[in-house]
């Protein structure tokens, strides 16, 4: 309840002070800090550690700001006012293809007002999202996504509600960044493998569809954020069966390629608490391909 408050204070004051709690919290958790320095030093082998934990400390700040841009961004829908806060919105629709299209991006900048403004520029929406333990919490950004036209689905099963979204012609989104337990493929990620979600860029070389690599940066300290013009990847699409596993991990590094060089650009916007690495080859069984077409029904 104290968090849901925070949302009515003035913005300054609301950013300031979440991105204090953030930074806090990366200085107390030793297990987080950890990780960032770990994923930094791999992503920027040649910097001082003093200068990697500067970026871990801040980008921990954004990470609680993005709690604090799903608190707020109800009251910015309510009065009509989100995209007065986007920019980049002309040259970003100018670069997307037509629809059924997938989009993927990774938790840089703003990644929860870049779900509600792709379903603002675009219409109806569907991405695969986390379920919040909070019911009030959820019930709050369920209400603020619906608003937009965006539809959310679990985790569990929600590739299925993705390719059935593609097959009626709208727009899916998904973030691919993070450690996959379990039907993960393994790729490098900054020059290490990691294991990597594999089932959106699975449902695009199987069907064809459009993959478009997007990110919303925030602009300043407060709630103004800066689209970035996609970067459009045309999967191949292979008449062998036999085929696809190389199609698919061919396009998941093209995929990581471009993650990699909008993180670069902008580090202290992106999630390095996360245990990117945590599954290696050696910890998780490789499926065979009848287990990968069940992972991603074909449609019809």
């Amino acid at each position: 309840m104290v968090m849901l408050g925070l949302r009515f204070l003035p913005e300054s004051l609301a950013y300031g002070g979440f991105a204090m709690l953030g930074q806090t919290y990366f200085l107390l958790s030793r297990r987080r800090r950890d990780y960032a320095r770990r994923f930094l030093r791999q992503a920027f082998p040649d910097r001082p550690d003093k200068e990697l934990m500067q970026i871990g400390r801040r980008s921990t700040g954004n990470f609680f700001k993005v709690v604090l841009d799903m608190l707020r961004v109800n009251r910015v829908l309510s009065r009509g006012e989100l995209l007065q806060h986007l920019e980049g919105r002309e040259e970003f629709v100018q670069s997307l293809p037509n629809a059924p299209v997938l989009m993927v991006t990774g938790h840089l900048g703003s990644w929860e007002i870049g779900g509600v403004s792709v379903a603002a520029l675009c219409g109806e929406s569907h991405a695969v999202a986390r379920t919040f333990k909070n019911p009030l919490l959820q019930r709050l950004l369920a209400h603020s996504r619906r608003a937009t036209g965006l539809h959310l689905h679990s985790r569990r099963g929600g590739i299925r509600s993705l390719a059935r979204a593609l097959k009626n012609g709208a727009v899916a989104m998904q973030a691919v960044d993070q450690n996959q337990r379990l039907r993960g493929v393994f790729v490098p990620y900054f020059g290490k493998l990691a294991s990597t979600e594999r089932a959106a860029a699975t449902l695009a070389v199987r069907e064809g569809y459009p993959v478009a690599v997007c990110f919303c940066l925030r602009i300043g300290s407060g709630f103004r954020f800066r689209l970035d013009p996609i970067k459009l990847i045309r999967p191949e699409v292979p008449s062998d069966r036999a085929a696809v596993p190389g199609a698919v991990k061919r396009l998941v590094l093209e995929i990581n390629r471009h993650l990699e060089e909008a993180v670069l650009r902008y580090p202290e916007q992106y999630l390095w608490i996360h245990d990117r690495y945590r599954t290696q080859p050696n910890q998780q069984l490789e499926e065979s391909l009848d287990e990968l077409d069940a992972l991603v029904p074909k449609t019809e």
